[in-house]
């Protein structure tokens, strides 16, 4: 497998000077995230059409000439299911780059189910079996053997050569724009912005919990968040989601009563469980205009639920003429939230308006109707 490793300054701004007039860049990123809070670097790959490098991050202090390069808005950034990479990325520089074209996203739009993997999307386009032996390994020991450094580059050297494909083929298929928003949604950087004040929506069980309790949760985890951020721990590893609902259920009132909560944090310390209980305190304390809710759920009338059914025909009749995958365009969700009225839903906007929020659009207000003919279902 031919590519150049990476790994002095010197050798960085070399690599850099060779890929600036390149017209895309495949990129994809190996890291570690089980013991700390931010996912920690320990490998970047990134090649063009005829060049491929592997760079060292922990041997380069300063990626200042990297980000410059993959910065550049002439240079589309080319990835495979981009989220981690891109959360990488905007950790260490505190922006993303752009443009940006995500295979897994694209593939779904060229009839390859929603969400394959890497390996099978290169496997159905070059008929290449890929080597996944080295998922499972610590990418932040050092030295990384020839097998290892050959899986990683593989990564990319592949997607410079599917990215072309897959870009003619969206082009006769004439859907070339029809990924734009999907793509811009995926570069918005409020999405990698931590809201600590919404974390506590993301805790187990606490749907199950009344408002008040809740305002306690919304509290507690409001300082986890805040103490992983600056103590660069996972969530877990300082106070687990059971302990935040058990503390949120007993409301204890002394740091005796939060020792015995059960699966506490032995680690915790005093000042921590003063701070545990001011958390308490302020949900308690908190008007109930401020709680916390759970946004509502549409609970669709059966009558509701039917009209749901057929738009769910329309959608995979459209899904098959088009031959995307029916979850990529919408889910259940979705169409209960338009037959109960909601109007800002993603099938009205862009592609999914083209494909089938018109359509459906013309069914709700009566305009349309399906039917059968030559025993194929018909919208017309």
């Amino acid at each position: 497998m031919n590519y150049q490793m990476v790994s002095t300054l010197d050798e960085l701004k070399a690599c850099c000077n060779a890929l600036e007039n390149s017209s895309f860049l495949a990129l994809d990123t190996e890291f570690l995230r089980e013991k700390t809070y931010f996912p920690k670097l320990a490998l970047i790959q990134i090649a063009n059409e005829t060049s491929t490098y592997v760079i060292d991050p922990l041997a380069i202090e300063d990626l200042s000439d990297f980000f410059e390069l993959v910065n550049k808005p002439k240079i589309t950034k080319v990835l495979h299911s981009a989220r981690q990479d891109y959360e990488i990325f905007f950790n260490l520089q505190g922006h993303l780059p752009k443009p940006i074209f995500d295979t897994q996203i694209a593939a779904s739009l060229l009839g390859h189910g929603e969400q394959i993997g890497y390996a099978n999307l290169i496997k159905s386009l070059l008929t290449i079996e890929v080597d996944k032996s080295q998922t499972r390994t610590d990418w932040t020991k050092r030295p990384l053997n020839n097998k290892q450094l050959d899986y990683a580059a593989s990564d990319v050297i592949y997607l410079a050569r599917v990215f072309p494909m897959m870009l003619k083929k969206l082009d006769e298929l004439n859907r070339t724009h029809w990924l734009d928003d999907d793509f811009e949604q995926l570069t918005n950087e409020s999405t990698f912005q931590a809201d600590k004040r919404s974390m506590w929506k993301k805790i187990k069980s606490a749907n199950r919990l009344p408002s008040q309790k809740l305002s306690i949760v919304q509290e507690l985890a409001d300082w986890r968040e805040t103490q992983a951020i600056a103590q660069n721990r996972p969530r877990k590893h300082v106070l687990s989601d059971d302990s935040i609902v058990d503390i949120a259920n007993q409301q204890p009132e002394s740091i005796a009563g939060i020792r015995e909560i059960r699966q506490i944090n032995p680690r915790l310390k005093d000042h921590d469980f003063k701070q545990l209980l001011a958390c308490v305190q302020t949900g308690l304390n908190k008007p109930e205009d401020e709680w916390p809710k759970f946004a509502r759920k549409h609970k669709p009338t059966m009558e509701q639920s039917a009209i749901v059914d057929i738009l769910s025909v329309i959608v995979q009749i459209s899904a098959a003429e088009n031959q995307i995958s029916p979850a990529f365009i919408c889910n259940k969700k979705d169409l209960v939230n338009i037959v109960c009225g909601e109007t800002d839903s993603p099938l009205y906007q862009g592609w999914r308006k083209q494909l089938v929020g018109e359509s459906i659009n013309q069914f709700l207000t009566g305009n349309s109707n399906i039917h059968l003919q030559d025993k194929k279902l018909v919208i017309d």
